[in-house]
């Protein structure tokens, strides 16, 4: 019987091994892509309105957390199979602390400290950039570029983030629109070589 949960306890580190390196391909490109045009929206509707009301942002996020998440489920189950349910926690071990930092910091400033809400977008983007690149074992190689991506972002939002600076609508939404389509670009291009070697 030893033996045997020996054995047992092999093969589950060994489905474990496999699925912390193993490409998660549960993101699918278009919800991605969709993420990305809403960022874009709400911040054409808030610099059209003068809004500038963070907590919108927070909701959006929540949103489109589901929206990948509850998508990166049904695809994983389909695509992975047996190995979903590692893959799914394995992923979402890597990139949860970043995304409750995120949640955490933004809360705190909004509640807190409200003064100090235009270097958000900044702290988002390169938190963001942090959550790829700790969950880049399980991406394709290229998403480094979105992960690189969204640091330049972050930097550039943390300078303009004076008074003087354009609107914390744009500081948001231009970053997160056009780093989720690029994330989604890179997606695509993956599942294609994914589809191609399969063939």
């Amino acid at each position: 019987m030893n033996d045997f949960d020996s054995a047992l306890d092999d093969i589950a580190r060994l489905r474990e091994q496999l699925a912390a390196s193993s490409r998660f391909q549960g993101l699918a490109p278009g919800v991605v892509a969709l993420t990305g045009a809403l960022a874009v929206t709400l911040a054409a509707w808030q610099a059209a309105t003068n809004e500038s009301n963070l907590f919108i942002w927070v909701l959006l996020a929540a949103i489109c957390a589901f929206m990948i998440g509850t998508e990166a489920i049904i695809r994983a189950r389909t695509l992975h199979r047996s190995m979903a349910d590692r893959m799914l926690s394995t992923t979402l071990n890597r990139f949860m602390p970043v995304a409750v930092a995120g949640a955490i910091v933004g809360i705190v400033v909004l509640l807190r400290a409200p003064e100090h809400a235009r270097l958000l977008p900044g702290m988002w983007q390169l938190l963001m950039g942090v959550g790829i690149f700790a969950v880049l074992p399980n991406l394709p190689r290229q998403m480094s570029w979105a992960a690189a991506f969204y640091f330049v972002a972050a930097a550039g939002s943390l300078s303009l983030s004076g008074q003087d600076g354009p609107p914390t609508a744009w500081l948001m939404g231009v970053p997160f629109g056009v780093g989720q389509w690029l994330v989604a670009a890179i997606l695509h291009h993956a599942s294609k070589g994914t589809s191609h070697g399969q063939g």
